[in-house]
């Protein structure tokens, strides 16, 4: 599964542009995914709720923009389109398909003011359940030929990936334990990369636990023993 995103446009009139030129190129990008051979399909700009907070939790809240419907109950402005498409793959039999599309998704940025909170989604899914690593290798071969005139880097979030390269890392058990135990915490984890790959300075009050010969010497009194 792959998707672009998101664009920003200026004010006045350059957003007017920008938003033609946005969609002029979300259109190229597709007919590039049309011709790898995904299928074209759409997907509504209003979705139940339920499904997105069944699958992501309470968190997706925060981050979408929810309403209440009369008769449909919470309704959600797309975040993005994985979800649907995964949901009418499934309703037609789930058989290996390829799926292209492209669209606005809408997401809070309330950590982020500087992002757009409307922006256009370019993506391409492949569903085969045969051989799911050929398929994501697929995926990523594609976006990185389509990306490379932009200058840009395709990246991939699939946790799987992350999970496997934590678990094949040469180092202490320790210190795997630790950053599976923090993946799902980005900024944690991050945090630990940079600690145990010995990028980030050793805090000074570490440093010196380190170096001392004897670092209880100075602890003082042990609580709670008689004797040593």
């Amino acid at each position: 599964m792959g998707r672009i995103g998101p664009g920003r446009a200026g004010p006045g009139g350059g957003k007017i542009m920008n938003i033609a030129l946005q969609r002029a190129e979300a259109a190229r990008l597709r007919a590039a995914f049309e011709a790898a051979g995904g299928q074209p399909v759409e997907c509504s700009i209003l979705q139940p709720a339920r499904v997105f907070l069944d699958l992501y939790g309470e968190d997706i809240r925060a981050r979408a923009y929810v309403t209440q419907d009369p008769g449909r109950g919470e309704q959600m402005l797309r975040p993005d389109f994985t979800l649907p498409v995964v949901q009418m793959h499934m309703s037609h039999g789930a058989e290996t398909a390829r799926y292209t599309y492209s669209g606005e998704v809408f997401r809070r940025q309330e950590d982020h003011p500087e992002r757009a909170s409307e922006y256009l989604q370019v993506g391409y899914e492949v569903f085969d359940g045969r051989d799911p690593a050929a398929a994501d290798a697929e995926v990523f071969a594609l976006f990185s030929e389509v990306l490379r005139p932009y200058g840009l880097r395709a990246a991939t979030g699939d946790m799987g990936i992350l999970l496997a390269a934590v678990q094949g890392l040469e180092t202490s058990e320790r210190r795997r334990a630790a950053l599976m135990r923090h993946i799902w915490r980005p900024k944690r984890f991050r945090a630990l990369i940079e600690r145990f790959s010995g990028r980030s300075a050793v805090p000074p009050t570490r440093a010196a636990l380190l170096a001392a010969r004897d670092p209880m010497a100075a602890a003082g009194p042990v609580i709670g023993l008689r004797s040593e």
